[in-house]
């Protein structure tokens, strides 16, 4: 599942501190690459947005991860918190709120979004079997 996360920039650097957070969760080790920019804007003239954060997660479970991830992150940052909207397949999702049912609604959202919604479905990055 690969998904575009951006925060608001209400202080200034903020996705670079996303992606500095996102770096060090221990839960994501192993279950997602997360990288700055390089997607291209659709549509545009072959530009990559510097501030947009990638994520690929191995499979749809670690998405749960991620979102907590991201409240956790808006809770570290000074007042006013940013938002941070996630975009999977041309659905965008806004996180700015730390309600567990909204959070659950939000995960819900975007694995129906995800090409596979399988939850346990591995992604094409994942490892092969045992015995292949």
């Amino acid at each position: 599942m690969e998904l575009a996360l951006k925060a608001d920039e209400v202080v200034g650097g903020e996705s670079e501190a996303l992606l500095r957070w996102l770096h060090e969760e221990q839960s994501l080790r192993g279950q997602a690459r997360v990288v700055m920019g390089g997607t291209q804007i659709p549509g545009g003239m072959g530009g990559f947005p510097l501030d947009v954060v990638n994520v690929a997660l191995s499979n749809s479970i670690a998405l749960g991860s991620l979102l907590t991830t991201l409240v956790a992150w808006r809770s570290s940052r000074p007042s006013p918190q940013p938002s941070v909207r996630i975009e999977v397949n041309g659905v965008l999702v806004t996180v700015n709120t730390d309600d567990p049912e909204a959070i659950r609604s939000l995960i819900e959202l975007l694995r129906g979004a995800a090409p596979d919604s399988d939850p346990g479905a591995d992604g094409p990055s994942s490892a092969p079997t045992p015995g292949s």
